[in-house]
């Protein structure tokens, strides 16, 4: 086989070239194209390799961002629910029933359980909470309020058909200042500082404090009575009766009927008494009971 090839001016110059070497001069261009070829392919490769997993480290970025939102929410809600089953407890001594069971409320009622692990779980940091873990979470938490849903259908039934009685029912705080200084129970008298047993709440505030009845009823008498200085006593239906003493006045008088958070009287010093404060004493049939058991919105703070 022969070439020609394009010297300059001065004419042609020829070259021979064999069959064999235009063979292999194709091969040679084949590899070196096949080579071209591949690395191209592989650059390209890495770089879409490299979006790709950058795409896929921000989704799981997102996905642990998520989570970690689901979780801070989750929480709050259980936070939540605990207070609704404090007020539960609270609603369902005032309406004279009994309160659910612990282990019913740990267990709820009815729910899917979930296994373990779920294929999102590989999909995040060992350090981060799983799906696996707020499945369960918020299957538990949808149990127990579907629990406590019941338990207020259930109370308001109750309350329906028990109206008069829980009117009658001891259930708010006589003062809505102060802290609690002596409780229901045994406590050294601070005059004799003998061992006594105290009948009732001794709540510390400000002297002209509004002191209101934590329930419907009658007054049997205010007037002054030894040790309790000036002192209302107010009769409820179904055995119950309240007393506030050592008030610096009162607002009512005998026979007059009250309803639950009507004022009654101010706070004071009067009487058997070291400093202003309010004594408060709840009977059930003639026997003194823990006021605590019937402040429907929460406990006084001890000093």
């Amino acid at each position: 086989m022969k070439l020609l090839f394009l010297k300059d001016d001065a004419g042609i110059k020829e070259f021979s070239i064999t069959k064999r070497g235009v063979i292999f001069a194709g091969i040679i261009s084949l590899i070196l194209l096949l080579a071209l070829s591949w690395v191209t392919v592989d650059v390209l490769t890495q770089k879409m390799y490299r979006v790709k997993i950058n795409h896929i480290r921000e989704d799981n970025q997102r996905l642990v961002t998520l989570l970690d939102t689901l979780r801070t929410r989750l929480n709050t809600l259980e936070g939540n629910l605990a207070k609704l089953q404090r007020q539960d407890n609270a609603l369902r001594n005032y309406a004279d029933m009994p309160e659910i069971d612990k282990d019913i409320r740990e267990l709820g009622i009815g729910g899917t359980r979930y296994e373990k692990t779920t294929e999102l779980d590989h999909l995040l940091p060992p350090d981060k909470a799983k799906v696996s873990d707020l499945l369960i979470d918020v299957d538990q938490l949808a149990r127990m309020v579907n629990l406590e849903r019941l338990s207020y259908e259930k109370l308001y039934e109750t309350v329906k058909s028990n109206r008069s009685r829980i009117e009658a029912t001891p259930s708010i705080r006589p003062v809505k200042t102060g802290y609690m200084t002596d409780g229901f129970g045994y406590r050294r008298d601070p005059f004799t500082r003998k061992i006594r047993f105290h009948y009732g709440l001794d709540i510390s505030t400000h002297r002209g404090t509004p002191v209101y009845v934590t329930a419907d009823g009658v007054v049997k008498y205010a007037k002054r009575r030894g040790g309790f200085g000036l002192v209302v006593a107010i009769e409820h239906e179904y055995g119950y009766e309240t007393i506030y003493a050592h008030l610096s006045q009162m607002d009512v008088e005998a026979g007059q009927k009250v309803t639950r958070g009507d004022k009654i009287g101010e706070v004071g010093n009067t009487g058997r008494s070291t400093a202003s404060h309010l004594h408060y004493e709840v009977r059930a049939d003639g026997d003194p009971v823990n006021p605590i058991d019937y402040f429907f919105s929460g406990h006084l703070a001890s000093q």
